[in-house]
């Protein structure tokens, strides 16, 4: 006996499943919330709250640990403060001159050199010698491949990353063209990246293939062009959170990489956090200079399009959000200076002080709060009318099986009764 529905039935199928997969995108797990899990403190590197030090205390820590040098106390951990403190205060010469003091007297370990080129190729990148930078990060990692949960491997991409573009033109008065991710078309007049119809992929030049960081990394990983999967996107992530929290977190390069991890979508990579994403561009864009509008439109065209998975949030309320977090963050930091400058001011250990008031307490203190229109946006007018239709037609579904098969046992019934008669 061949089991058949009848065309209403059918019907009411299709109806429910239709009905239940929109009410499934009702229930939208990239809520920031949920992106927050899956990143955690990302959305405070962004804006910015997060123990960071004030000028002052790296002005501090250069005249202290020269204090220590003076006295006879050579460490070569000085140094490595002296030098990083010099970089946060975009003194990138001072840096690179106080690694070869080191290097020049503390030569005697792996984990030592180790430590000289990792800063060395740091301070080599932020003064903008691309080709040395990323000498010493490859040095780094050759001595040491998980340091800093190899966050060196990513900062050796973004190198890599940079360098790929500026060798293609992508320059705008003598200064790399913002955003990176690769733009058709500004690249559309150069005659040497034009694409053969003929072509396979694998022949069309690099430029046009890493169109994002999270392909960077994928290309200078293993020489691929695919999207990274899901492991990958964290790991990455991972790296750039370290090369903010440990560098320059107000970087639009950084944060532009953090936005194309986060944007990243495809079948294998369920790590996608467009909310989040959009402020990494939008922050990105805030941060370049005044004159720079078309670099700055670039980025809020990236804004539209990850938003455009979005349907309940779009651009003016990103805007919104992120000033109430860069706000949280400012009065955040303003605490950080107040406390670093009396500690300084009474000749205070501004070291021990700090990390027994910032860096011992949880990141639970210093994550920035959800604001009440941040939060997953569902119409419950909309919602419950939805519930009632699923409710009503999955009952009607139910009751339409139960006629068809008490339909069948009736005539079953009749037939038995009339080949007895």
């Amino acid at each position: 006996m061949k089991f058949r529905l009848s065309p209403i039935t059918i019907a009411m199928v299709v109806v429910l499943l239709t009905i239940s997969t929109a009410m499934a995108c009702l229930w939208d797990t990239d809520t920031l919330v949920q992106e927050r899990a899956k990143f955690p403190s990302t959305l405070e590197l962004i804006a910015g709250k997060f123990p960071r030090h004030s000028p002052a205390f790296y002005q501090w820590r250069i005249a202290d640990r020269q204090a220590k040098l003076d006295s006879g106390d050579d460490q070569a951990s000085y140094y490595d403060d002296i030098a990083v403190a010099y970089d946060k205060l975009r003194q990138d010469d001072q840096a690179i001159e106080w690694m070869h003091k080191k290097a020049t007297k503390f030569n005697d370990s792996a984990d030592v050199r180790y430590k000289t080129a990792a800063n060395l190729g740091t301070f080599y990148l932020h003064s903008r010698q691309l080709d040395k930078g990323i000498e010493q990060l490859e040095l780094a990692l050759k001595l040491n491949p998980n340091a800093h949960f190899g966050r060196e491997r990513y900062q050796l991409y973004l190198a890599k990353y940079i360098k790929l573009r500026l060798t293609n033109g992508h320059l705008q008065d003598g200064k790399l063209l913002l955003p990176l991710r690769y733009d058709r078309e500004h690249d559309s007049q150069r005659s040497d990246l034009e694409t053969d119809s003929s072509q396979s992929k694998d022949q069309v030049h690099p430029h046009k293939q890493v169109r994002h960081f999270g392909s960077a990394v994928a290309y200078f990983d293993d020489g691929t062009y695919r999207q990274i999967d899901e492991k990958q996107t964290a790991d990455a992530v991972k790296g750039i959170m370290g090369m903010m929290r440990f560098g320059h977190y107000d970087s639009p390069v950084l944060l532009e990489c953090m936005g194309d991890l986060l944007s990243e979508t495809s079948s294998v990579n369920q790590n996608s956090a467009y909310t989040i994403a959009a402020r990494a561009y939008m922050r990105a864009a805030d941060l370049l200079p005044q004159e720079d509008e078309a670099s700055r439109n670039r980025y809020h065209k990236l804004i539209k399009h990850v938003m455009h998975y979005k349907e309940n949030v779009d651009h003016q309320d990103i805007r919104r959000y992120l000033e109430l977090e860069l706000a949280e963050a400012k009065k955040y930091y303003a605490q950080i200076v107040a406390d670093e400058e009396l500690w300084i001011s009474q000749n205070a250990d501004v070291d021990a002080l700090f990390q027994a008031k910032y860096f011992a307490s949880s990141d639970a203190q210093f994550a920035l709060r959800n604001y009440p229109g941040d939060q997953p946006v569902i119409n419950s007018g909309h919602k419950l009318a939805e519930v009632v239709i699923f409710i009503a037609i999955a009952l009607l579904l139910f009751a339409s099986i139960c006629l068809y098969f008490l339909r069948r046992f009736l005539k079953k019934i009749a037939s038995r009764t009339t080949n007895e008669v």
